[in-house]
């Protein structure tokens, strides 16, 4: 094969899921603060993964102790970095609302949905806080038909959480209030 010049694509595709998909496939909905991130070779020295130490403000779903650690794909250690789009990117000290599953065998959890289980808390300011998907640009999804999907889109927190209790209660998953 023969390339003139060098192109960077920056694409993943994912396929989407529903409100009631993510809170199905989670063990707990949380909000919290991210305290801490420790980037860190895989148990089989393959890949570079970064977990991210979080404070837990609420369980909104299901049932999570007062901190956890969540395992993503990507980071860096010393001159090694691994970028992972379309997977959940943290900064120290965001406010976060995360649907985790856990995974006993590695004593971490994960987040469902990829980026689709991952929302920033912020405050605009006018003062109302909202619940902003942390999706990167150049990430699609697409229904198992193969229909393209809109990312989800802002919404006030308060809304945001009595929705996904809502459909949890629908879903009989415990819901905290």
């Amino acid at each position: 094969m023969f390339m003139i010049g060098s192109l960077t694509a920056h694409a993943s595709t994912f396929v989407a899921m529903t409100a009631e998909e993510l809170i199905q496939q989670s063990d707990a909905v949380v909000q919290g603060k991210v305290l801490r991130l420790d980037s860190k070779w895989d148990a089989h020295g393959r890949i570079i993964v970064t977990e991210a130490t979080i404070q837990v403000s609420e369980s909104i779903v299901g049932n999570a102790p007062a901190q956890i650690i969540v395992r993503t794909p990507g980071g860096k250690v010393n001159d090694y970095r691994v970028e992972a789009l379309g997977f959940p990117q943290f900064n120290k000290g965001e406010e976060v609302v995360l649907f985790i599953k856990d995974d006993q065998s590695l004593q971490v959890n994960r987040i469902v949905g990829h980026q689709q289980g991952h929302f920033e808390v912020v405050k605009r300011l006018d003062g109302v806080t909202l619940a902003v998907p942390r999706i990167e640009d150049g990430v699609s999804f697409l229904t198992p038909s193969g229909r393209s999907v809109p990312a989800p889109r802002s919404t006030e927190l308060d809304t945001f959480k009595g929705r996904v209790r809502a459909a949890a209660a629908r879903l009989g998953k415990p819901v905290q209030k």
